[in-house]
C-alpha cells in the first residue's frame, strides 16, 4: 500500500486520460493549455525574486492563441468528477467562457453558463461546438467572431527574449473590446487598474483590428489615432509597446504636421489643437480619417463639454473611441456618460489580490502643525518683513497662503532617515506646487549631502516648468539616477517607473480619481529588480481616501510614527487588521476632506504651464515655528495567536478611558493623584505603553492627559501653560485674597506645573525655586496660618488645573 493506503492499481490516472480525451474531441495539442495562471504570487529563494502561480486551472481550451472558450477541472480518479464542479465554474467566470468542464478521468460533467444547464457527457464538446457556444455567450455574429479569432501580435517580448503573453484579465480585455466593436458599438470604456497593462491591451486590440482589415480589405488602410493630454504619456506607448510589437515605420508621432501616409499615429491634444498657417493642426486631417481614436487617460477631460479633448473627439466623431482609464468617475469629469459603462473592468483590488500588482504598507506621520494648526503671534512678520494675517493655519493653507519652513525641514528629516536606509530605493514626493516641490527638494538636498556629493542628481525636481524635465523623467523612469523626485502634479498621471518603492504624499489629494492615479505611480511589480510591494508615506492625512467605499484597494500594513520637531522618530508602530475593526489610518486633517476638491488650489489642473503658479500669489514664509509630530502606537496581545501584535492606540485608549466617563469626568480624577494612578494602572493594564506621550508632553509643552484626551475623544490639546493661564484667570481673585506667602506658593505651583507637569505640583516641590525663594515650608506655613493651609492650598492647584 501507498503512504494514502492505495495499491499500485489504485493510482492517479486521471491526467493522463484527460489529455487524449480532448484530442479524441477534435483538440489538438496547442489547442490545449494545462497548468494556466489566473494569479500569481513572489516567491523569495536564495535572495532573487520570482513569481510563482497561485492559482491555476488545469486546463483551458482556446479555439485560437489567447481565445479561451472553455475549463476543464481535473480531479483524481477516486473522486466524483462533480468535486470540481464548483472550482470549474469560478474558474469559467474569472475567463469569462461558457463552458465550466469537471472530470475524474471516467465521468465527464459540462455546466454551461450560456443556458444555466448542466449534463454528463461521454464526451468533451469539440472545438467548433465550443466555439458556437461562446459565440452565442459573447453575441457574436460570424464577422465578429472572425475578429476574435485574429492572432495574437507575438513580437514583444521581455529582456531574456521570451514571448509577452497576454495575463488572463487583458485577454478578457481584449475580446470584451472586441466584441463590442463586432457588435457596432462606437463609444466603448476599457478600465483597468494603474500596472495592469492598459497599453499592452490597446496594442493587441489594435494588432487584431490590422490583421482583421488586410484579412478582409487589404487595399484600405486602418487608421488608428492614440490622443493623450500630454507628450509624456505618448513616449512609452511608441516606444516600449506599439513599436516593438508593430513596427516603427508604421507609427506618426503628430507634431508640427498631418502625414497621412501613416497607420497608428500618436497625439497630444495641444498638437492636434496648436495653430499651423493659422489653422489648428486638427484639421490637416479629413473628420474621417480615422476608424480607431484610443483616449489614454480619459478621466482626464475627455468628456467635458469645452475642453480641447471633446473638440478632438468631436471632430473625430465618425471614429470608434475607445476611451482607457483607472479611475473614470469623478464630480467633474463624467466618462460614463460619454462612453457608456466599461466593457471590462479589472481592479486595483483584484490586481493585487492576483497578484499582478505590488501591495502597499501606508505610514502615517501626524504633523503638529496639521493636526493642530499654526498661529502667529500677533504683529508677527514673515521673511520679508510682512505682517502675518491672524488666524489660525492649517494643512489647507501651507504652502499655498503659508509657507512653514520648520514643517519642510523636519519633513525631510524624517523622510530622509526611511531614504537612507536604501538610497537607490526610488520614491516620488507630491507637493502643493511648484515652489513647494522646489523647498522640499532644498530640504533634501541639506539633510544629505553625502549623496549629492556621490550622485548630483539623487533628488531632484520633475514639475512642468523645469527645462530639463523630459530628460530628467526619462531617466527616472529608466535608469538608476535620479532616486528621488519631487513633483506636484506631472508625475501623477503615466508615469511608469516600475522600481518606485516610495510614494510619498505632501499635499492634500481631494480628489478621488487623483489619488487612485497617486498610488498607483507604485504598483506596478518589478521582481527582477525585488520590487514586490512599496510603501505610502503620508504627512497630511490624504491616506484617508482608503476609508472612502470608492476606494477598491487595501494596504498590506500601517506604520503610524511619533516624530520630534526635528524630524527624529521616538516610536514607531504597524496596525493591521483583525476580525472585529478595520483598520484606522488616523483622523481627517483639520478643515479638510478627502473628496473635496484640492483645498484653496486656484490654479487646478497639473503643473505643466510655463509659469510659476506661486509667484502669482502672496505667499507668507516663516522660518522661526516650533513644529512637532503627533502619533501614537503600541503593542497588545492577539486574542487568536497569543502573539503580540501593533494596533493604532487610539482604538485601545479610548475603550480604556471611556470606562471612567466624559473628559469632565476624567480631568477631575486626574486631579487626584490616587485617581490619575488608578487611570494609569487600567492603561498599563492594557500594554499600552505611556513613555512615547510622556516625552511628546515634556517636548511639546502638553499635558499628558490632553494627549489621552485627545486621542479618545478627539478633544484640543492644550499646552501646560494654557491650562496655567486659564487657572490663573479662574482663581485670580482667590489668589488675590491669599498672604504674600500665600500668592508665593500658588503662582511658584503654577509655573513649576508649566514647565515640569502636575507631578512637580507637591509638597516636595515648596523647597524648590521660584517658592523657595519666599521662604522654608515651615516659614510658609506659618506666614499662611498653619500647615493644613499650606497643604490645602498645595491641593486647590490640580483642581484649578483641571477644571480651567
Amino acid at each position: 500500500m501507498n503512504s494514502r493506503g492505495r495499491g499500485p492499481l489504485e493510482r492517479d490516472t486521471c491526467r493522463e486520460l484527460v489529455v487524449p480525451a480532448l484530442k479524441t474531441s477534435g483538440w489538438n495539442s496547442k489547442q490545449i493549455r494545462s497548468e494556466y495562471p489566473i494569479s500569481q504570487v513572489p516567491d523569495i529563494t536564495g535572495g532573487e525574486v520570482t513569481l510563482l502561480p497561485r492559482r491555476r486551472v488545469d486546463y483551458v481550451l482556446e479555439v485560437a492563441p489567447g481565445q479561451p472558450v472553455a475549463v476543464v477541472e481535473a480531479k483524481r480518479s477516486f473522486r466524483s468528477a462533480r468535486d470540481g464542479l464548483q472550482q470549474a465554474i469560478e474558474y469559467a467566470r474569472r475567463l469569462d467562457v461558457p463552458l465550466a468542464i469537471a472530470t475524474n478521468g471516467a465521468e465527464i460533467v459540462i455546466h454551461d453558463r450560456t443556458s444555466g444547464t448542466e449534463r454528463v457527457s461521454g464526451a468533451f464538446p469539440t472545438p467548433a461546438e465550443a466555439w458556437w457556444t461562446y459565440c452565442t455567450f459573447a453575441g457574436l455574429d460570424q464577422s465578429a467572431a472572425e475578429l476574435l479569432l485574429q492572432p495574437l501580435n507575438r513580437r514583444k517580448t521581455s529582456t531574456d527574449g521570451t514571448v509577452i503573453e497576454p495575463r488572463f484579465y487583458q485577454t478578457r480585455a481584449i475580446n470584451a473590446v472586441l466584441g463590442a466593436i463586432a457588435r457596432g458599438e462606437t463609444r466603448i470604456l476599457l478600465l483597468m487598474a494603474t500596472g495592469t497593462g492598459k497599453t499592452f491591451t490597446a496594442m493587441q486590440i489594435v494588432a487584431k483590428l490590422l490583421s482583421y482589415q488586410e484579412r478582409v480589405a487589404p487595399q484600405v488602410n486602418y487608421r488608428v489615432l492614440y490622443l493623450a493630454d500630454r507628450d509624456g504619456l505618448l513616449k512609452q506607448p511608441m516606444n516600449k509597446d506599439f513599436g516593438p510589437a508593430l513596427g516603427h515605420e508604421l507609427l506618426q508621432r503628430v507634431t508640427v504636421r498631418a502625414d497621412q501616409s501613416r497607420e497608428i499615429y500618436f497625439a497630444s491634444y495641444q498638437a492636434l489643437h496648436g495653430q499651423k498657417d493659422g489653422a489648428e493642426l486638427l484639421h490637416q486631417f479629413p473628420t474621417n480619417f480615422f476608424d480607431l481614436v484610443i483616449v489614454d487617460e480619459c478621466h482626464r477631460g475627455s468628456a467635458s463639454e469645452n475642453s480641447l479633448w471633446r473638440g478632438s473627439l468631436d471632430y473625430f466623431s465618425s471614429a470608434i473611441q475607445l476611451g482607457l482609464t483607472a479611475t473614470p468617475r469623478s464630480d467633474t469629469v463624467h466618462s460614463y456618460e460619454y462612453f457608456g459603462d466599461p466593457v471590462f473592468t479589472y481592479s486595483l483590488r483584484e490586481g493585487i489580490e492576483d497578484g499582478y500588482l505590488a501591495p502597499y504598507r501606508i505610514r502615517r506621520v501626524n504633523l503638529s502643525a496639521d493636526a493642530d494648526g499654526w498661529t502667529p503671534d500677533p504683529g508677527e512678520l514673515d521673511r520679508y518683513g510682512r505682517e502675518i494675517p491672524a488666524g489660525t493655519y492649517t494643512t489647507r493653507d501651507f504652502e499655498r497662503t503659508l509657507s512653514l519652513v520648520p514643517r519642510s525641514r523636519a519633513m525631510a528629516h524624517h523622510l530622509s532617515g526611511i531614504l537612507r536606509q536604501n538610497p537607490a530605493h526610488k520614491a516620488m514626493v507630491f507637493c502643493v506646487d511648484v515652489a513647494h516641490a522646489d523647498a522640499v527638494r532644498s530640504a533634501l538636498v541639506a539633510e544629505n549631502p553625502d549623496l549629492l556629493r556621490e550622485d548630483p542628481r539623487w533628488v531632484v525636481r520633475i514639475v512642468g516648468v523645469e527645462n530639463e524635465k523630459e530628460a530628467l523623467l526619462e531617466d527616472f523612469c529608466d535608469t538608476p539616477s535620479p532616486v528621488v523626485a519631487t513633483t506636484s502634479r506631472l508625475l501623477s498621471t503615466g508615469t511608469d517607473v516600475p522600481d518606485l518603492r516610495y510614494v510619498v504624499l505632501f499635499r492634500p489629494v481631494g480628489s478621488m480619481i487623483e489619488f487612485k492615479q497617486i498610488i498607483g505611480r507604485g504598483t506596478r511589480l518589478f521582481p527582477e529588480a525585488g520590487k514586490t510591494s512599496f510603501e505610502i508615506i503620508d504627512y497630511v492625512g490624504a491616506s484617508e481616501h482608503f476609508r472612502d467605499p470608492g476606494f477598491d484597494g487595501y494596504p498590506a500594513g500601517i506604520r503610524v510614527e511619533t516624530i520630534d520637531g526635528g524630524g527624529t522618530v521616538i516610536d514607531a508602530s504597524t496596525a493591521e487588521d483583525d476580525d472585529e475593526e478595520d483598520p484606522t489610518l488616523g483622523e481627517p486633517t483639520p478643515d479638510f476632506t478627502p473628496g473635496d476638491p484640492d483645498p484653496a488650489d486656484p490654479f487646478p489642473g497639473d503643473d505643466t504651464d510655463e509659469h510659476d503658479h506661486g509667484s502669482e500669489r502672496i505667499r507668507y514664509v516663516v522660518d522661526n515655528a516650533v513644529v512637532t509630530v503627533v502619533g501614537e502606537a503600541t503593542m497588545v496581545m492577539d486574542r487568536s495567536t497569543g502573539e503580540p501584535r501593533m494596533v493604532e492606540v487610539r482604538h485601545v485608549v479610548e475603550g480604556t478611558l471611556s470606562d471612567f466617563g466624559s473628559p469632565v469626568d476624567l480631568a477631575a480624577m486626574w486631579a487626584d493623584p490616587a485617581h490619575r494612578q488608578e487611570i494609569l494602572t487600567a492603561l498599563a493594564v492594557r500594554n499600552i505603553d505611556l513613555s512615547p506621550m510622556t516625552i511628546l508632553a515634556e517636548e511639546t509643552g502638553t499635558d499628558l492627559l490632553d494627549i489621552l484626551l485627545s486621542m479618545a475623544f478627539r478633544t484640543p490639546v492644550r499646552t501646560r501653560a494654557e491650562r496655567a493661564r486659564r487657572a490663573r484667570e479662574a482663581h485670580a481673585l482667590d489668589i488675590e485674597a491669599q498672604s504674600t506667602a500665600g500668592r508665593a506658593v500658588l503662582e511658584g505651583l503654577l509655573k513649576r506645573y508649566e514647565e515640569y507637569g502636575i507631578n512637580d505640583v507637591t509638597m516636595q516641590a515648596l523647597q524648590l525655586r521660584p517658592i523657595s525663594d519666599a521662604g522654608s515650608v515651615t516659614e510658609l506655613a506659618d506666614n499662611m496660618g498653619g500647615p493644613d493651609a499650606l497643604r490645602k492650598a498645595v491641593d486647590e492647584i490640580p483642581r484649578w488645573l483641571y477644571g480651567a
